[in-house]
């Protein structure tokens, strides 16, 4: 093992765990037979019949096998993955259409089925629905399964135990039959994050690293390995250095992974069965494989700004899609908020002019609005990664209707130029608005008759409401998110989007904040979305929440008038119903 170089190889991390072993390096058989079409060939149509009846058939026992065996490993959402590909050999509409193929043309099964499984295949890669195409995995494997049956082929269902699995791809059913020689981990060129052999591996709780291009042919059975599932990385003969390294995680993680795992698995809601929708803000690419393997939340706030600090300047239409439609594949079927750039203030602009007051002045949607190029190009950015519909926009710092109706008027303009190129977006994209103004509170319930939902930005809020600049040392001790003021602020909005049922979320740092989250639940906030590091601290704060007795803590602060009132009183609910557990 020292006598070899390390070699460090980086995937997108599909399932977490850690595991140091041997490979097995698995190359799927795929059916390969030369069709004769010379017209001397003679086909006995019954004799192709009776052949592909039986490979179907074969095929029928196959999978029904593996699903017996995947109904004890698998959740009811991942067995739907086996219950679709078992409804596509049972169906009889297509078997018939090959069957008369094969009798009126006098072809050859494995031909004529081929052929058909072809026009399935398109049909299904040109759909809008992302989730439609992805489908066509499933029907790939069903066409090599039938295939492999009709030449008669050798089902290759065992690996060397104790083994990582090194593969081009693996389906559904190579997943569930490999798992049953103690499978040490997965790792292959092909799927992301939310694969079939991604979505069972985190089922079967196998570390996996997906998407790695060409593991499979950097991977020979003579090869060490570990592989990481949290970084998606597989470490190619690793040093002992390396491997001390990793046991110690491995111990370390056994520890700290069975008090969390029993709150990942768990709903986010209260204990007397309230639903708290929980989800998580996002900024960074390296964060999304975090969230989904370990949350699997929405995504409540993704900040576009970082994308110009980075650059220094507005990135293209086609730099900003890329990205957001990374960020929509990944995060599927679960949503992602997509704030538009929220600059101004301390992040400023090449051309910005300097400003006396800046957090005043010329930022968020007051720039996206003057800089109209720009903000088409985001617009249109988003749009075009929407087509899953799973993208929702928020518009930020808006103070009154007529930003949302000029918005609006960009957003229609931007549809209109897609629509002209055969672009296809989701035409009914969601949008909301940030209430962190205090004129926006005012007028919420206008507001809230022209989008579908609201999202508090409680840190600008509690700056606005109360004219205090956090970053002033003069005056940051009065920066309170306590204040009474600021609590009824948060209140009217939660009662205006209530008035007008629609959802309201909280995506500033009070949501983050155990004695503060209890008073926004008890308010009748919809969603919380926090950073990531505190999710499942939230998350259990939730659930050890009696949602009536958050209600009557939230109603009795709203009568109080000091932040001391304020802050003794939820302390000592805490410290009386809750604190000691947390």
């Amino acid at each position: 093992m020292v006598n070899k170089t390390e070699q460090i190889y980086k995937g997108i991390a599909a399932s977490k765990g850690i595991s140091i072993g041997k490979p097995f390096v698995y190359r799927a058989e795929v059916p390969s037979y030369k069709v004769d079409y010379s017209p001397a060939v003679l086909v006995s149509p019954d004799t192709e019949i009776s052949d592909y009846e039986s490979a179907v058939s074969q095929s029928i026992k196959e999978l029904n096998k593996i699903f017996t065996l995947a109904k004890e490993k698998l959740d009811d959402k991942n067995l739907q993955i086996f219950e679709a590909q078992l409804s596509f050999l049972y169906d009889d509409f297509f078997h018939t259409k090959v069957k008369e193929r094969i009798r009126s043309e006098k072809k050859q099964a494995y031909s004529v089925y081929k052929e058909e499984i072809q026009i399935l295949e398109n049909a299904i890669v040109s759909s809008s629905d992302e989730y439609i195409r992805d489908r066509v995995n499933d029907i790939e494997d069903m066409k090599n399964r039938v295939l492999r049956n009709l030449l008669k082929g050798r089902l290759i269902s065992k690996i060397t135990e104790n083994s990582i699995v090194i593969a081009r791809n693996l389906t559904p059913a190579d997943t569930i039959l490999f798992s049953n020689r103690n499978l040490l981990g997965i790792a292959t060129d092909l799927g992301g994050i939310n694969s079939h052999v991604a979505l069972i591996s985190r089922s079967l709780k196998i570390p996996a690293v997906v998407g790695m291009q060409d593991i499979s042919v950097n991977i020979s059975s003579d090869d060490n390995l570990i592989i990481d599932g949290y970084k998606g990385l597989v470490i190619k003969n690793p040093t002992e250095e390396t491997i001390n390294s990793y046991r110690h995680q491995i111990e370390n993680n056994k520890v700290l992974e069975r008090k969390l795992e029993e709150l990942e698995k768990l709903p986010s809601e209260t204990k007397d069965g309230k639903s708290v929708r929980l989800s998580t803000n996002l900024e960074f690419n390296n964060e999304v494989d975090y969230v989904v393997t370990h949350f699997g939340c929405d995504v409540g706030l993704y900040r576009t700004e970082h994308l110009f600090m980075e650059l220094g300047d507005f990135p293209s239409e086609e730099e900003q899609y890329k990205q957001y439609k990374f960020l929509a594949e990944h995060i599927y079927p679960k949503t992602v908020t997509i704030r538009t750039f929220d600059i101004g203030g301390d992040k400023i602009l090449p051309d910005s002019q300097k400003e006396v007051n800046p957090f005043l002045g010329w930022r968020g949607i007051r720039i996206c609005l003057d800089k109209k190029e720009t903000f088409m190009a985001q617009l249109r950015a988003i749009l075009r990664a929407s087509s899953s519909g799973n993208i929702h926009i928020m518009l930020p710092m808006v103070s009154g209707i007529e930003e949302i109706k000029k918005t609006y008027q960009f957003l229609d303009e931007a549809k209109s130029q897609l629509r002209e190129k055969n672009i296809r977006f989701d035409e009914k994209i969601k949008v909301g608005v940030m209430i962190e103004i205090p004129s926006a509170v005012l007028l919420a319930d206008e507001m809230a008759e022209m989008v579908d939902f609201f999202s508090i930005g409680t840190n600008d809020l509690v700056q606005y409401a109360l004219a205090v600049d956090r970053d002033s040392s003069l005056v940051s001790d009065m920066y309170e998110k306590f204040h009474p003021a600021v609590l009824r602020l948060i209140n009217m909005t939660v009662k205006s989007a209530q008035k007008h049922n629609i959802p309201v979320s909280v995506c500033g740092e009070m949501a983050s904040d155990p004695y503060a989250s209890l008073l926004l639940i008890g308010m009748g906030v919809n969603e919380l979305s926090v950073v990531s590091t505190a999710y499942l601290q939230i998350k259990r704060l939730i659930r050890m929440v009696d949602y009536k007795n958050a209600c009557d803590v939230a109603e009795n602060v709203l009568q109080m008038s000091s932040i001391n009132e304020v802050k003794n009183y939820i302390e000592e609910c805490f410290n009386n119903n809750i604190g000691e557990k947390l």
